[in-house]
C-alpha cells in the first residue's frame, strides 16, 4: 500500500466554481413514468401507489417533481397510464409544479391539524376515483421494503383502506421496485441531463463547504460558522452540521449550537447537502501539528491518515462490475480495527434522499452498475478518544457509453470532470477508476488540519 503524505494543496481548489443552474426537463419525468408503468405490468399489477410525507418525499418527487412540503401525499399510477396525485389543502396549488397533466385529488385529511376538513371525500372514495376497486392488484411503496411483502411502513389507515378497496390479498409492498438493488428504478442515473443536475448541485455544495472552511476561526460558535456558508433556500436532503469538540462530535447529527465554541486542537466536522449531493469533512480543528492538542497528535498518523488511504483505495476500486462485498473487505482491511469505529457501509446510493440504499457489506454479491449515483461515505468514528475522520463526496459511475453521451451532450462538464480526475491522479496520487465521475472539484480533497487549506493528503 502506498504511503499517505501531507503535501501542498493548490490554491485553486479553494476557489469557488461556477454554478450554472440546470433543471430536469419534463421529458425525463415522462420517461421515468413509462419505466414505472412497465414495472407495474411486469409485476402483474394494476396500480402502484407511492406514499410520501415531508421526510419521505423522494419516491414521489422522483416521478413527479412534487415533494411533500407540509403534508402527506399519494401518487397513483395505473398500468394503463392513468395518473393521480392525492394531496392536502396546501399541496393542491403546488401540484402545478408537476411537469405533465395529472388528476389532482384533494383529500383534506392529509392537511395539517385544525385546517378545514369539510367537503373532503373518504379515502375509499379517493381510491375509487383513481380507479382502484375490488380485485385490483396494487403495489404500495413506502420508504422501506421488507422480506415479507405484506409488511408496510406506510400509515396504517392508508394500508387498511387500500386493502378494503382492492382486497387484502391484492396489496403488496412495491418499494423494492423503486429502491432495491441492483435494479430498482431509482437506483440508476440514465441520462447526461441527470448527471448535469447532480454536478450543478454538487458545485453549490462544494462552494458552501469552501466558505465554511475559510471562515472557521477559534472562538466562534457552531452557529456563527453555520451562518458563514452563504446558502440559498434550495431544498436540502438532510440536516446541515457544524460540530466542534468531543461532545458535539459524539452526537454526530446534532444541529449547530450558539453555545459551543471552536477550540484549537480538538475534533471538528462540517457537512452540507442539497438533493443529489452531500459533502462532509471531519478531522482536527488545527493549522498544523503543533496546534493539535498534544494527547491527540498521534492520531493524525494512526487514525486519520489510514482513513484517507481507505478513501483513496475506494476511488481506485469502485467501478462498473465492482463487487460490493469485495470493496467492503478492501476498506475493512485498512480501517477495520476496533479503534477506527468503522461500522456503517463504506459507500451508499444517494438521490433526492441522502441514503437510498447500500450494497457495500461483507459478503454482498451485488455488483456496481453503470449509472450508480453513490456517496463515498466512509466514517471512522473513534469513541475513545472521541474523534471522527470523514471525507465524503458524490460520484456517478458511468461506463464508456454513458461517458460518451455525456461528452457529446455536455462537453464543458465532461472536460471539467476529466480535469478533476487528472488532478486526483497527478496531484493526489489516486489512480481513479475510469468509470468514476467526481461530481465536484473537492472530491477526495481532505485537509489534515481543517483550519489550513494549504495542505492536503496525498499518496506517495
Amino acid at each position: 500500500m502506498k504511503n499517505v503524505v501531507i503535501k501542498e494543496c493548490p490554491a485553486r481548489i479553494m476557489n469557488e466554481t461556477c454554478e450554472t443552474p440546470v433543471e430536469l426537463s419534463p421529458g425525463v419525468y415522462l420517461d421515468r413514468l413509462l419505466k414505472l408503468q412497465r414495472r407495474i405490468m411486469d409485476r402483474g399489477l394494476d396500480y402502484a401507489v407511492l406514499y410520501g410525507d415531508r421526510e419521505h418525499f423522494a419516491n414521489i418527487e422522483y416521478f413527479t417533481r412534487y415533494d411533500c412540503r407540509f403534508e402527506e401525499a399519494l401518487f397513483i399510477l395505473g398500468a394503463d397510464g392513468s395518473r393521480s396525485i392525492v394531496v392536502g389543502n396546501e399541496g393542491e396549488a403546488y401540484c402545478r409544479y408537476i411537469p405533465y397533466k395529472v388528476n389532482v385529488i384533494r383529500y383534506r385529511e392529509f392537511s395539517l391539524q385544525g385546517q378545514p376538513r369539510e367537503g373532503s371525500p373518504q379515502l375509499s372514495e379517493v381510491f375509487s376515483a383513481a380507479g382502484i376497486d375490488e380485485g385490483a392488484h396494487v403495489g404500495l411503496a413506502g420508504y422501506k421494503y421488507f422480506e415479507d411483502e405484506n409488511l408496510f411502513d406506510v400509515p396504517e389507515y392508508i394500508v387498511n383502506e387500500l386493502r378494503r378497496a382492492a382486497g387484502e390479498e391484492n396489496l403488496v409492498n412495491f418499494t423494492r421496485e423503486l429502491t432495491g438493488l441492483p435494479d430498482g428504478l431509482r437506483m440508476t442515473v440514465r441520462t447526461p441531463e441527470e448527471i448535469s443536475v447532480i454536478a450543478y448541485r454538487s458545485a453549490k455544495v462544494a462552494n458552501v463547504m469552501r466558505r465554511l472552511l475559510k471562515s472557521a476561526v477559534p472562538g466562534m460558535t457552531e452557529e456563527e460558522l453555520s451562518g458563514r456558508g452563504g446558502i440559498d433556500f434550495s431544498p436540502q436532503q438532510t440536516h446541515s452540521m457544524v460540530n466542534f469538540g468531543e461532545e458535539s462530535i459524539a452526537m454526530g447529527i446534532k444541529s449547530p449550537s450558539p453555545f459551543v465554541r471552536l477550540v484549537y486542537g480538538g475534533p471538528m466536522s462540517i457537512a452540507y447537502s442539497l438533493r443529489g449531493s452531500l459533502m462532509c469533512r471531519a478531522a482536527f480543528a488545527a493549522e498544523d501539528m503543533s496546534t493539535i492538542r498534544p494527547e491527540l497528535r498521534k492520531y493524525l498518523e494512526t487514525h486519520v491518515m489510514p482513513y484517507w488511504a481507505a478513501v483513496a483505495l475506494w476511488y481506485e476500486k469502485i467501478g462498473v462490475g465492482c463487487c460490493s462485498g469485495e470493496l467492503y473487505d478492501s476498506i475493512h482491511s485498512i480501517i477495520g480495527g476496533p479503534s477506527f469505529g468503522f461500522s456503517l457501509n463504506p459507500g451508499h446510493y444517494i438521490g433526492g434522499d441522502e441514503w437510498v440504499n447500500s450494497a457495500f457489506a461483507h459478503g454482498s454479491p451485488i455488483r456496481v452498475h453503470s449509472g450508480s449515483h453513490i456517496q463515498c461515505d466512509i466514517i471512522a468514528a473513534s469513541p475513545n478518544p472521541v474523534l471522527n475522520a470523514i471525507c465524503e463526496d458524490t460520484v456517478v459511475i458511468a461506463d464508456s457509453g454513458l461517458r460518451a453521451e455525456l461528452k457529446a451532450e455536455y462537453p464543458a462538464l465532461y472536460d471539467e470532470i476529466m480535469m478533476r480526475k487528472t488532478f486526483m491522479c497527478e496531484s493526489m496520487g489516486i489512480a481513479v477508476n475510469e468509470d468514476v465521475l467526481p461530481m465536484s472539484n473537492m472530491n477526495a480533497v481532505m485537509f489534515p488540519y481543517m483550519l489550513n487549506s494549504k495542505l492536503m493528503f496525498a499518496l506517495e
